[in-house]
């Protein structure tokens, strides 16, 4: 089991999760342990979820001589949390320990933890001795919150609209063609395969041929930015010409850290799977088709 150990107000702080990949609308076990440097009176232990959304917009303003200027903010927003009181008075004498159990709810809906630069969600559990008129004491460490799978089949989180079909059919004018994909979602840090099909409407020249995984990050509000992530790259072809009805397999495991599909209060991330037709001194084809990615296999 996960355990962190930190110092903090005169209590030595041992903090132990029976994991530290959390699932919404589950309880998670775990145990604090506190040691007093001296004597130590509080009126309460408190166990807590804090979850933190942060994001990237900017503004735009013109002085009297019609000069604009443009500035870059991160906004943040401190997520509901509703802290578990795991005892009531603590009262500690000099190098006295004692070990408290308690369960800690996990929100329904997350948001899950994102990595990324524009839409970021952090996640981490905090426990405090609550003390009166002083300091209080605390530990708080890092944790994942995960999106299961379970929620995106569900439709619990809007996806577009054939991002969890195992096949869809994709055409950009020049391409046309299906990508299947298995399993749907995918999952972060798991192996996926698939089948990419396509046929130029005439014969085309590349210099490569690769398919990608890309992930989209925006902030919803005004001024949002928004950034492209490609979480998995592959070249399937090299250099040739393509006439006809053409199949590739591929195959690939996303980094673990890739942002799953997601909404926050000010933010969006969805994905899509790109077939790029790499051609010289022309604008390349591309196929693409919309996907869903989930942070954890566990339902």
């Amino acid at each position: 089991m996960p355990s962190w150990d930190g110092n903090s107000g005169g209590v030595d702080w041992t903090l132990t999760l029976e994991r530290d990949v959390l699932l919404p609308s589950r309880l998670v076990n775990g145990t604090v342990r506190v040691v007093a440097q001296h004597a130590v009176e509080a009126r309460a232990l408190l166990v807590r979820l804090r979850g933190v959304e942060h994001w990237v917009y900017e503004t735009t303003t013109t002085d009297g001589r019609g000069h604009t200027t443009t500035t870059r903010h991160t906004g943040s927003h401190d997520l509901p949390s509703e802290p578990v009181m795991v005892a009531g008075a603590v009262s500690l004498a000099p190098g006295e320990s004692r070990e408290f159990p308690f369960q800690l709810p996990t929100p329904q809906l997350g948001p899950p933890t994102i990595l990324a630069e524009m839409v970021r969600v952090d996640w981490s559990v905090e426990a405090k001795l609550d003390r009166e008129g002083g300091f209080d004491s605390s530990i708080e460490v890092p944790v994942m919150v995960a999106q299961p799978i379970a929620l995106l089949r569900a439709g619990v989180v809007r996806v577009e609209q054939f991002a969890l079909y195992p096949s869809a059919d994709a055409a950009d004018g020049k391409l046309a063609g299906s990508i299947a994909l298995d399993p749907l979602p995918l999952v972060a840090g798991a192996p996926f395969t698939g089948t990419i099909s396509f046929a130029p409407s005439s014969a085309v020249t590349v210099r490569s041929i690769r398919a990608e995984v890309r992930v989209h990050a925006k902030a919803t509000v005004s001024g949002g930015l928004s950034e492209v992530i490609t979480a998995w790259s592959a070249q399937l072809a090299g250099e040739g010409t393509i006439s006809g009805a053409t199949v590739y397999p591929i195959t690939g495991t996303l980094p673990i850290t890739t942002p799953p599909t997601a909404e926050t209060p000010h933010g969006k991330v969805w994905s899509e799977l790109v077939l790029v037709l790499d051609v010289a001194w022309a604008q390349d084809p591309h196929l693409r088709r919309d996907i869903t990615i989930a942070s954890t296999g566990e339902l």
